[in-house]
């Protein structure tokens, strides 16, 4: 990702008119496939939040709309990353040009700011939990984080093309390959659950990825900001 944020940053400064050309070179030539992958991406992704959240309301697990929440953002990534990428191939101007690059890094930095708060506020409930415990209902998670898990793999799959190009689709697709991470964390703890009926298994769990979330939205943010200074 430093690569790609350094590049746009090098043509913003240095050669305006070369930049141009190289985001209506993309914008023609991959803009229409990689915004219709992206918009099914969208669509997916906003509906495995639905069900989530759903989920995790039922079973009573934390992790399950840590997860959700997770992957709604990943849902406004992707639709942003659409939404540039289908600006970007308008016939450019030099004055245009800037504000693409500038609107792409801005979009990650919107995105990561967002998941701070997200994964600050999840931790804050993983602790309220922890004195106030619930019941969790481990078929439910195990059977909902086996969705999401095969939903994000599709999502890692229809952004990868795309991740080598764009500075917002790439930080979607590592915040999809961290859903699936965070998706497997929630299918073992209601596995263990399940298993040995400990409902403290999901706070554990809701724990892991608040803290996954905040790590890698403050590498993005630092990025991003070490762009625009």
């Amino acid at each position: 990702m430093n690569s790609q944020c350094s590049h746009h940053h090098h043509h913003d400064h240095n050669h305006k008119h070369e930049s141009s050309s190289l985001w209506n070179h993309h914008g023609h030539s991959h803009g229409d496939l990689h915004g219709r992958e992206l918009l099914w991406a969208v669509i997916i992704n906003v509906l495995l939040t639905v069900v989530q959240l759903v989920g995790g309301v039922l079973s009573g697990s934390l992790a399950l709309v840590a997860d959700a929440v997770h992957n709604f953002s990943d849902a406004g990534s992707l639709a942003l990353a659409a939404f540039v990428r289908k600006v970007s191939g308008r016939p450019p101007s030099d004055k245009m040009t800037f504000g693409f690059g500038r609107a792409e890094i801005l979009g990650a930095l919107v995105n990561s700011t967002t998941l701070v708060a997200v994964g600050l506020y999840l931790l804050y409930e993983s602790i309220e939990r922890f004195y106030n415990p619930q019941k969790v209902e481990g078929e439910i998670v195990v059977g909902i984080a086996a969705f999401a898990l095969i939903v994000d793999l599709i999502t890692v799959g229809l952004t990868y093309k795309g991740a080598k190009e764009s500075v917002n689709i790439r930080a979607a697709f590592i915040h999809n390959l961290s859903d699936a991470f965070a998706s497997v964390v929630v299918m073992i703890s209601g596995a263990l659950i399940l298993w040995l009926q400990l409902s403290w298994i999901d706070l554990l769990a809701s724990l892991l990825i608040s803290v996954f979330i905040l790590y890698h939205s403050y590498l993005l943010l630092k990025e991003c900001l070490s762009i625009l200074m």
